[in-house]
């Protein structure tokens, strides 16, 4: 990646020394307005515009960078910085210590090394934030929301994780903007009062709701079904301390080669947890993550650690009990400032 900083008159003189020399797939980091030196007593040259711009073009070098390697500090110093201890160290220990993905971190730390052989670099904050930003961005991938033609939807997860609730908002959302050909359709057995929980989610949408005991009549629903735009399955919640109850749930959802299996992640599930519970669910093919719970935690980090960890995509974050308003699309400018939001600059 190639990272430089421009003075122009104005953003639009900048923007275009940007796309001259670094072409149209250049990303801004940075914008700010700046004073030129003094002409004379108390007289300043006019105001111009730094911006700082980056595209993804390997580096000819990358200096040493002071020796650090943020994963050589001890536990616990995180927030302290040395006699000695540059911006660009600053800035890193910060990144370290708010819980990020090692690899990541390291990836980032030779962004910053190869940004500071830029002579026109001046060590700015803001352009190392919003180079996090891009590398945030770069690690995340996102499934498309839309669909052509029949889709089959599953919905796996622990239980308590919002399964339900997620199938229901996307089935209202779908209904109302895109197609009324949606059949929903549960395996839920178990819990007492989930089928007519989802019964009744169904008459208020005016959907059809199928029920399957066994695998096999999972099947023939999808069969029966196959005119539909869509299906959409809520499972029962599947412990991660068992590993039977979750082979039961492949057995029913490899009875079609079409069904996709989105898996149900809560934001307020402590990292080692999150990683136990995505593998064990990988027993199933996985399609995409779901987030749930966003608005009952700030601690974003974890979450975005999986995504960079197990290489899934991610198609949706929800939060509160609204339908089908507390659901949306995840975007990667989304997940990116998820993260900021959950590190301490100060």
């Amino acid at each position: 990646m190639q990272i430089k900083q421009y003075v122009a008159k104005d953003i639009q003189e900048a923007l275009k020394k940007v796309k001259e020399e670094m072409g149209s797939e250049a990303i801004i980091l940075s914008t700010k307005k700046i004073r030129n030196a003094l002409r004379g007593p108390g007289l300043y040259s006019p105001s111009m515009v730094e911006v700082v711009a980056a595209v993804d073009r390997p580096s000819k070098s990358s200096p040493e960078f002071s020796g650090w390697d943020p994963l050589a500090w001890p536990a616990g110093m995180e927030k302290v910085r040395g006699p000695k201890e540059s911006e660009e160290e600053l800035f890193l220990r910060k990144i370290h210590s708010a819980g990020l993905f090692p690899e990541f971190v390291q990836g980032l730390a030779e962004e910053i090394r190869a940004f500071r052989k830029e002579p026109s670099a001046k060590n700015l904050t803001e352009a190392y934030r919003g180079l996090l930003s891009w590398k945030l961005m770069e690690c995340v991938e996102v499934t498309d929301p839309s669909f052509k033609g029949p889709r089959i939807w599953s919905f796996i997860g622990p239980t308590g994780i919002g399964k339900t609730t997620t199938l229901v908002k996307l089935a209202a959302h779908f209904r109302l903007k895109v197609t009324d050909r949606i059949t929903l359709i549960t395996i839920d057995t178990y819990r007492i009062g989930a089928v007519e929980q989802l019964k009744q989610y169904a008459q208020i949408l005016r959907l059809p709701l199928e029920v399957a005991f066994h695998p096999e009549e999972l099947r023939q629903i999808i069969e029966r079904n196959r005119h539909q735009d869509l299906l959409l399955i809520d499972t029962a919640g599947r412990s991660p301390h068992l590993m039977k109850p979750i082979e039961e749930l492949r057995d029913f959802l490899s009875v079609h080669p079409k069904i996709e299996n989105h898996l149900l992640l809560s934001a307020t599930t402590k990292e080692s947890d999150l990683e136990w519970i995505v593998e064990r669910f990988r027993l199933l093919p996985i399609s995409s993550y779901i987030f749930t719970k966003i608005d009952e935690t700030t601690q974003y980090v974890p979450l975005f650690n999986q995504l960079v960890r197990f290489k899934k995509p991610l198609s949706y974050l929800t939060k509160g009990q609204s339908v089908p308003e507390d659901i949306e699309p995840a975007t990667k400018p989304k997940v990116a400032n998820m993260v900021l939001s959950a590190i301490t600059w100060n």
